[in-house]
């Protein structure tokens, strides 16, 4: 009686069938979604990330292929990839392994990493500290053409509206002078009234607020994580922040009044940093001001060339 596991069976592989008509070249097939325990570093030797997923494609130009192998592209991400710190090298070898995998019926290669960068962010004034979680992509394509690298990042910050800031000044100025007009006040008396609860006559609102980085990479180097999270938000100036004492609250609150924006001052204020960026190409922004005023959130987007 033969035996259902006999190592002598050999497995049928439809995906070496070859198609008796000429088929359309598929731009990209492979997977996406694939869990990786990726480790990220920073240029200090910082871990940032310790998990990813990961989108992998390759493209099928042979006229009469069936598909391609699509497990040898997962072995290959366990292989680079998998438990093991990213570096320049470990990418180039990856996205060349896996178009020569393919046996000639694929020309290019697409590598999509999906990561969040936990990356720790010290408090405005005292000595707290606490973990800031930025979403991050990087994009990777090899095709005959060369070798081509994209940084997707989101950094969030906080938006005080300017119309509402002015507006809440006059609330106060109006509500100061029918207290005291006519009086005779003196300094330390205008002071207590203005740090009563008498004075808190109207507040600016402010809303929780993201900027959408893309940036084309000029080399083949990994990206200085930090070194544009840190450019990105002292552009802005004001990073949401973790562990925080009183007097963190209030130079937050202070920053908050100091940098008064609409998104197109968010954008502009991004377009200036990024437009000579070192490790760029060309750069894309899009802000987004989740209102606390409107039902609806207000955006803005602005893209150039980086000149160096």
């Amino acid at each position: 009686m033969a035996s259902f596991n006999s190592h002598n069976t050999v497995l049928p592989d439809v995906t070496t069938e070859q198609s008796t008509a000429q088929v359309p070249v598929i731009d990209k097939v492979g997977m996406q979604g694939i869990a990786i325990p990726l480790h990220i570093l920073g240029k200090r030797g910082e871990r940032l990330a310790s998990k990813a997923t990961v989108d992998v494609t390759v493209s099928l130009d042979h006229p009469n292929a069936k598909g391609i192998h699509m497990s040898r592209l997962y072995n290959l991400l366990q292989r680079y990839l998998s438990n093991q710190d990213l570096h320049k090298s470990a990418l180039v070898s990856l996205m060349n392994s896996l178009i020569e995998s393919q046996g000639g019926l694929s020309n290019s290669a697409q590598l999509n990493l999906h990561f969040d960068l936990t990356v720790s962010r010290p408090a405005l004034i005292s000595k707290m500290s606490g973990y800031q979680s930025y979403p991050a992509s990087l994009c990777v394509r090899r095709s005959p053409t060369g070798y081509k690298a994209q940084l997707k990042l989101t950094v969030p910050y906080s938006s005080t509206c300017p119309c509402s800031a002015s507006l809440s000044r006059q609330a106060l100025s109006d509500a100061f002078i029918q207290q005291f007009e006519g009086k005779d006040l003196s300094l330390v008396e205008m002071g207590a009234w203005l740090a009563s609860k008498q004075a808190s006559i109207a507040t600016a609102h402010a809303q929780r607020s993201f900027a959408d980085i893309t940036l084309d990479l000029s080399d083949n180097e990994i990206p200085d994580f930090i070194g544009i999270i840190d450019l990105v938000e002292n552009a802005l100036g004001t990073p949401l922040q973790t562990a925080v004492k009183r007097e963190d609250e209030q130079a937050f609150a202070k920053r908050n009044a100091e940098n008064l924006m609409f998104v197109e001052d968010s954008v502009r204020r991004l377009h200036e940093a990024l437009s000579t960026y070192y490790q760029a190409t060309y750069f894309r922004v899009k802000v987004e001001h989740q209102e606390s005023l409107h039902a609806h959130d207000a955006i803005a987007e602005l893209s150039g060339p980086v000149h160096r």
